[in-house]
């Protein structure tokens, strides 16, 4: 069983302050098999210190000697890309030349504001909060050109101020927005990631299970699997959860990259 954790962060990313090395003797420790580095870009983040990206040479280099110190995991390069709609073409240009195994495309800013952050939230309902976010999401996986998979459905939850079974963007919250989002990674090739740090905070994967089995419904067929960890001791985070709730969703197939071309593997435990 392939234990491929498709979105970790390194002191690569501006809101982490691990070396690679510790993270690779985690990923060990917690019994992993694969790492894909997932170091974010966030262009033009209204929060000039999330405008941090890669020094792409340091981070690349700092992989090879963790490859040759930790032969028995398979280390993968991959970048978590911010999306920001003016500046799309700055994107694609950073990314050019950068031999990346994956990209996962997020999204945390919903008119310029982040998902994250109370502004967010602030003169606004739930439901009109996470139609927002919803809409906004959309316009981003129809409209960003080139990547792997689409990271964390659902963002808008994981730092909400509601109660904690309130928290978990449901497909009820925006069904149409949500519908034509996963109809369109179902019908071109793309995957839809399990992150499993809502666990840690709302008792929900994002997305959870109703979104999943909407997935499943829309004709989607591949996963990919990513525990968001900034630090060791959350790699992998509930994995064997996140599998089995696939699973009952209808969901069979995980999925890594390598080299920008799709591994499946079963998701059975």
């Amino acid at each position: 069983m392939l234990m491929s954790d498709c979105h970790v962060h390194s002191w690569h990313s501006f809101d982490c302050k691990i070396p690679v090395e510790a993270i690779c003797a985690g990923a060990l420790a917690a019994g992993l098999d694969e790492l894909c580095f997932t170091e974010h870009i966030e262009p033009h983040h209204p929060h000039s210190d999330c405008d941090i990206p890669p020094v792409y040479d340091d981070w690349l280099a700092e992989i090879d000697r963790a490859r040759e110190a930790f032969p028995q995991i398979t280390l993968l390069t991959g970048i978590e890309i911010g999306d920001n709609p003016p500046h799309r073409e700055e994107i694609y240009r950073e990314l050019e030349g950068v031999p990346l195994d994956f990209r996962l495309l997020s999204m945390h800013l919903v008119d310029n504001v982040d998902a994250y952050d109370a502004a967010f939230f602030e003169g606004r309902t739930r439901r009109e909060a996470y139609a927002s976010y919803a809409r906004a999401k959309l316009e981003c996986v129809l409209h960003f050109q080139d990547y792997d998979a689409v990271a964390h459905l659902g963002f808008c939850g994981k730092f909400a101020p509601y109660p904690k079974q309130e928290c978990p963007l449901r497909w009820q919250d925006a069904p149409d927005h949500i519908d034509l989002l996963l109809r369109h990674i179902a019908h071109n090739g793309r995957a839809l990631e399990i992150n499993t740090s809502g666990l840690r905070r709302m008792d929900s994967t994002i997305p959870g299970w109703d979104i999943l089995r909407r997935y499943a419904e829309m004709g989607g067929e591949f996963v990919t699997l990513g525990s968001d960890s900034h630090s060791p001791d959350t790699l992998g985070h509930r994995f064997d959860d996140a599998r089995r709730c696939a699973v009952s969703a209808g969901i069979r197939w995980g999925v890594r990259y390598i080299a920008r071309k799709p591994q499946p593997y079963p998701l059975d435990i």
